[in-house]
């Protein structure tokens, strides 16, 4: 079996090769039209950038990925001033949160078969992937070269076990070549060990995430906010989808007259102009941030403006926690957890399954359907 594995990655590299066309056309069309930089040379491969000898590579994926291997960075070098650090991201928003501590970062690109060598052959010390961006040739390309290759703050859902095992003879190799895996909650770590790290690789360490502090909210923003809500309690949908949303106008539709504020924080910002017509279509008001305060009450304020969360929630009187009513595994309850907020889930919380098992053990999160929201959402206010 062993000696078939070469071939199959190395069809994995074809295939990959054949799909640039949509690649391309995926990454252009969806970047331009969120007003995003594409980088599309850093994504494929075009000017590398120099990553300093003995350096500690750190990948982070997004947004939420970038805020943890920032938690990370912090812990290295507290123990290690002297560590140089490089880190690279997928999207704009971990870029942009990335640059905005300061730190040197870079687009990752596509794991396409011709990129890895230039850039392993500037031996960083090690790379550090956070939580599942995981990616064969890259993997294959550190062993080659002797970089150890370690897991951060390591997740594996049920769905994405699932699709590692359906195509297992890509995925074991990579696996197994991991020189450690520091899985967040043992089902992770069970999930690991099963893919194919060695039973002495995986660590069970718990989430960097719970470890995350909650910037101190301007009043400057906070203030206006609650004053335009004209005493109403307000409800905060965060980082929703188009699906939540819709789930979320049905639930207090049928609140009737008791209806409290709204205000919407999609996953991303572009979208603010998609939910103001959708509020339209309702007979809802509505307001995007990203064009000012509105000087009246309205029914749905959205809050399409980047890196205000910590605003919208201190606001919030109760919490929706966006793609779990859209089918996407929900996004991180835990900066809401922290500021005591009242949390209400769909049923698709797989990405922080054993967080949100937490939180509603102890009373902090309710559980529910489309057809309970308002239900849920009346029990958050009470």
């Amino acid at each position: 079996m062993l000696a078939f594995l070469p071939m199959w990655r190395h069809l994995y590299s074809l295939l990959l090769t054949l799909l640039l066309p949509a690649l391309i056309w995926h990454v252009v069309r969806k970047y331009r039209s969120q007003g995003q930089t594409v980088h599309l040379g850093a994504r494929l491969g075009i000017g590398v950038p120099r990553l300093l000898k003995n350096a500690i590579w750190i990948h982070a994926c997004s947004l939420g990925e970038a805020k943890v291997a920032l938690r990370l960075a912090e812990s290295i070098q507290r123990r290690n001033p002297e560590q140089t650090l490089f880190f690279t991201a997928t999207t704009p928003a971990g870029v942009a949160c990335l640059e905005a501590a300061g730190q040197s970062v870079a687009v990752f690109p596509w794991d396409l078969p011709w990129v890895w060598h230039a850039w392993l052959r500037q031996s960083p010390r090690a790379l550090v992937v956070i939580e599942t961006e995981l990616w064969p040739n890259l993997i294959a390309g550190c062993a080659a070269q002797q970089i150890p290759v370690l897991l951060a703050n390591g997740r594996l859902s049920d769905k994405s076990y699932r699709r590692y095992q359906r195509f297992r003879w890509l995925f074991t190799p990579m696996w197994s070549r991991l020189s450690a895996a520091c899985m967040q909650f043992k089902d992770d770590a069970a999930r690991a060990r099963a893919l194919g790290v060695s039973d002495n690789g995986v660590y069970e360490v718990g989430s960097i995430k719970l470890d995350q502090t909650v910037r101190d909210p301007d009043s400057a923003i906070v203030q206006p906010l609650i004053d335009v809500s004209d005493g109403r309690t307000t409800v905060v949908l965060m980082s929703s989808h188009a699906a939540d949303e819709e789930a979320l106008f049905d639930a207090l539709t049928g609140l009737g007259a008791g209806c409290p504020a709204l205000l919407i924080v999609p996953r991303h910002p572009h979208r603010g102009a998609e939910i103001e017509a959708a509020c339209v279509t309702r007979n809802l008001t509505a307001a995007r941030l990203s064009k000012g305060i509105p000087e009246r009450p309205v029914d749905v304020l959205i809050g399409d403006v980047f890196g205000c969360m910590p605003e919208y929630l201190s606001v919030a009187d109760c919490v929706v926690i966006g793609g779990s009513l859209s089918g996407k595994g929900g996004q991180n309850p835990v900066e809401p957890a922290l500021l005591s907020k009242p949390l209400v889930a769909g049923p698709s919380m797989y990405n922080f399954q054993a967080i949100s098992d937490a939180l509603e053990a102890s009373g902090g999160l309710k559980r529910t359907d489309a057809n309970q929201l308002g239900a849920a959402i009346e029990w958050g206010l009470s």
